[in-house]
């Protein structure tokens, strides 16, 4: 057969079909059949169009083989191996490597936890860098503060990430603290560096804000001239109504100041401003809240005032051309100017001329800090934490995939703003908490069930009275924990739910891989996943009825890599150096077969898989085996164990030998020596001569090393006519072609003297061009018999030639024939008359 693949470099994009034509000619003289088949991949990815084509002698055809990758592939090079065999003969493979070359894809997400952190002079954030691509990604972070106040340090400053994984860098952002006046918000943007980040006007990977509290706030400086100047019974009524006081006055200064808006006198001019209003934390519009127009020149007092549509919208006008500045005030919030600075100092006019309008503005509004207290509830509480996460299911996060696991996000799953301890009153304490916002509050503790409760917590919001529950579950599940060798102690066994998760490990001594999860809340559905050191991991999907103790429950625990072994053999010599090469189409592992015994063994191997052994040495012919190993390492096709994959090496070349026979006088086939065996194919030309010493040894010859084809073998000996014959010859096959030549040219004839036959007359055999010549010898000599009849047998031939008789041996000459031709095995009579 004759074997073509095009392309031999295919660029095999993921997720892209790619496609490679095998020409496939049948270069037999018979119809022959065919097994096209794609080493060194993934079965699934492959698709081949005719897998089995046959053809008649001479024919050709192109076998088209689609290659889809997955998405996931990594970028990089790899090769397939395109395996066509001859049905007929097995032995016979063709073997082609085709290139694969996957571009890379970059994509890269950084989410910021948490977005939010209020601190003093420096705040700390985690960065999860998320490589979403399919080949590693090198760089840093740089985060850019619109307003250059703060200094910002990661670490590591670089990372490297491999695809589909993420890494964590630790960003440090610090600023100058102010001394007094309300926190500042200091937003800023966080970016991608190194060899392939997006461009300068991409949209940022991730933002935050850094709040940043003054050294003293208003409130603190008014407390202290509160408290020289009212009695003890004052502050203590002071300080139980300070929070229904703080409520009060912002709702009567926001509704003076809505009064206000609605009741301030016009303006005379033609020019308006127009925008919305935005919480920081959660995105959303905010309404009721007031926006005034101030002079830059003059920020003590409002030009116009107006409060925002429920919408969160608003609009100004009837204002004279000119610069102005917008302070957005309201109850629970930080006063903010326009678009989202601390003070005027910081913030940016907005230019407007007579007649015309400056719509689209945005300002961002953060609440005041809000404090979160209460007490958790339960038999043992100490030692308990008390999480404030941020849900995945609500606004800003709605729709992030933070674990990048993908699937419905999960209570308790989200990402944590603040965590403190659970004192062991049960009380706990949770300050500086980013409002407005909605949080879930998840109390924790091992061997406890989780408890997870939503809170909507307003601006600047101050709750206390929280109650949370930490309770042990009524519903149990045990069972038992076995490998390949029976009960396996020490393995883990973990279930978890939307709000739970219990963890325990298979007992070591007594009943050996028993376990028990106990205080698992019921009704409800648990995965339960189990592992152990060396093993591959189990999951069970298990649900649970109101106080059921799930029984019975037993796992089997595959082994997590497997090994395969075995031995080869080989026709002659040493099996040493045979490269034994084990692939899953994804990963490939080598060895050798060892010098002596030709054992070999590979370890480490996944399982379960399927797998492809090739055995290749350069004088030998390459055999592929494919075999299927389960979870435990046993094999369950393909071979009898998995130490067990034993073969049998053939010689990539064939050998040619045989005994050369010739005919006799009497017609009698006779071992013949000093026979020309000539071996021919193609640019291939070996020679040898058959034995003609030792006597058990004649006529015999052998032609090693010939690469399987077809070949003409000549025999040829002098004074015969040559032989040829056809011969096949296959990779390890002892070929064997015994020729018998026909009878050699001979001389015959009689001898008269006088009418009379000549006994006993010497008759000589010359070359005709020897004749007459000092010195020439004859070929071949004889004497008559009574009848005066001679016989040369044996001669060489072609060759001309003439008959000298003599009365005896250096005698007189009786007579000399005419030259004659003798040909190839002829028999030729020639009498001598004198």
């Amino acid at each position: 057969m004759h074997v073509d693949v095009t392309p031999r470099h295919l660029p095999a994009g993921a997720g892209v079909t790619g496609e490679v034509v095998v020409t496939l000619t049948n270069t037999r003289d018979v119809i022959t059949g065919f097994a096209v088949r794609v080493l060194g991949v993934d079965p699934a990815w492959v698709h081949v169009a005719d897998p089995e084509p046959r053809l008649f002698p001479g024919a050709t055809v192109g076998v088209r083989i689609a290659l889809t990758l997955p998405p996931d592939a990594p970028a990089g090079r790899g090769t397939a191996t395109v395996e066509v065999v001859d049905r007929a003969d097995p032995a016979a493979v063709s073997l082609h490597e085709v290139v694969l070359e996957v571009p890379a894809v970059r994509r890269t997400r950084v989410v910021l936890d948490p977005p939010t952190v209020t601190a003093g002079r420096q705040a700390v954030f985690t960065a999860v860098v998320h490589n979403d691509g399919n080949t590693e990604h090198v760089g840093g972070l740089a985060a850019v503060d619109p307003e250059a106040r703060a200094v910002f340090a990661f670490d590591p400053p670089e990372v490297v990430v491999p695809p589909r994984a993420s890494t964590s860098v630790t960003l440090t952002a610090r600023a100058r603290r102010p001394w007094v006046g309300d926190p500042l918000l200091r937003p800023f943007e966080l970016r991608t560096t190194g060899p392939h980040a997006p461009a300068p006007d991409a949209p940022p990977a991730a933002t935050g804000v850094f709040v940043q509290r003054p050294r003293f706030t208003r409130g603190a400086l008014a407390l202290v001239g509160l408290l020289a100047a009212v009695t003890v019974f004052a502050t203590v009524i002071a300080l139980a109504l300070g929070t229904v006081v703080q409520r009060s006055a912002a709702d009567r200064d926001l509704a003076l100041q809505v009064a206000q808006a609605r009741d301030a006198a016009a303006t005379s001019g033609t020019a308006r401003v127009a925008g919305t209003v935005v919480e920081l934390t959660t995105g959303a519009t905010l309404g009721g809240v007031s926006v005034e127009v101030v002079d830059p020149d003059d920020t003590s007092a409002a030009v116009a005032t107006v409060a925002t549509a429920p919408d969160g919208t608003f609009t100004v006008g009837r204002l004279a051309g000119g610069s102005y500045l917008l302070r957005v005030r309201g109850a629970g919030f930080a006063e903010v100017w326009y678009p989202a600075a601390s003070s005027p100092d910081d913030a940016t006019a907005v230019d407007v001329e007579d007649g015309a309008a400056a719509e689209g503005l945005v300002v961002v509004v953060g609440g005041v800090p809000a404090t979160l207290t209460g007490v958790v509830t339960g038999d043992d509480v100490g030692g308990a934490t008390v999480q404030v996460q941020m849900p995945l299911d609500t606004a800003p996060l709605l729709g992030t995939d933070v674990a990048g696991e993908g699937g419905a996000p999960v209570a308790g799953d989200g990402v944590v703003v603040r965590t403190v301890p659970v004192g062991e009153d049960g009380t706990f304490d949770v300050a500086d908490v980013p409002s407005p916002a909605v949080y879930d509050l998840v109390v924790t503790k091992p061997g406890f069930a989780t408890h997870v409760q939503r809170v909507d917590v307003a601006a600047g919001e101050s709750r206390s009275g929280l109650e949370l529950s930490l309770l042990l579950g009524d519903g149990t599940i045990s069972g038992t924990v076995s490998g390949g060798g029976g009960p396996l102690g020490g393995a883990t066994v973990v279930a978890s739910s939307a709000a739970v998760r219990v963890e325990t490990v298979s007992l070591t001594q007594d009943a050996v891989g028993s376990f028990v999860l106990r205080g698992l809340p019921t009704p409800g559905t648990y995965t339960v996943v189990v592992s152990a050191d060396g093993r591959a991991p189990s999951t069970l999907t298990l649900t649970l009825g109101e106080g059921q103790q799930l029984t019975g429950v037993a796992v089997v625990l595959g082994d997590a890599e497997g090994a395969l072994g075995g031995t080869v053999g080989v026709p002659v010599g040493d099996p040493g150096g045979v490269e034994v090469t084990v692939t899953d189409g994804a990963s490939t592992w080598r060895t050798a077969a060892r010098s002596g015994s030709g054992t070999w063994r590979m370890t480490g191997v996944p399982v379960p898989g399927t797998y492809t052994v090739t055995f290749a040495r350069a004088d030998l012919q390459s055999q592929v085996l494919s075999v299927s190993v389960d979870g435990f390492g046993r094999v369950t096709s393909g071979a009898a164990s998995a130490q067990g994959l034993d073969v049998t090496m053939r010689s990539a070349t064939g050998t040619l030998s045989g005994t050369v026979q010739q005919q006799d006088a009497a017609g009698a086939p006779a071992p013949a020596g000093n026979v020309t065996v000539q071996v021919a194919s193609g640019t291939v030309t070996r020679t040898v001569t058959t034995a003609s010493t030792p006597a058990g040894t004649v006529g015999r010859y052998a032609v090693d090393a010939l690469p399987p084809g077809t070949y003409t073998v000549t025999f040829t000996r002098a004074g015969t006519r040559s032989v040829s014959q056809i011969v096949v010859v296959q990779a390890g096959q002892d070929a064997t072609l015994s020729p018998v030549l026909v009878r050699p040219a001979g001389v015959r004839g009689s001898v008269t003297r006088a009418g009379a036959a000549a006994a006993g007359a010497t008759v000589r055999l010359f070359r005709a061009a020897d004749y007459g010549l000092a010195g020439a010898q004859p070929v071949a000599s004889t004497t008559t018999d009574a009848a005066g009849a001679y016989a040369l047998d044996d001669v060489d031939a072609p060759q001309n030639y003439l008959v000298e008789v003599r009365v005896v041996a250096g005698g007189s000459v009786l007579g000399v024939s005419a030259p004659f031709t003798l040909g190839a095995s002829e028999q030729r009579t020639v009498d001598v008359t004198s």
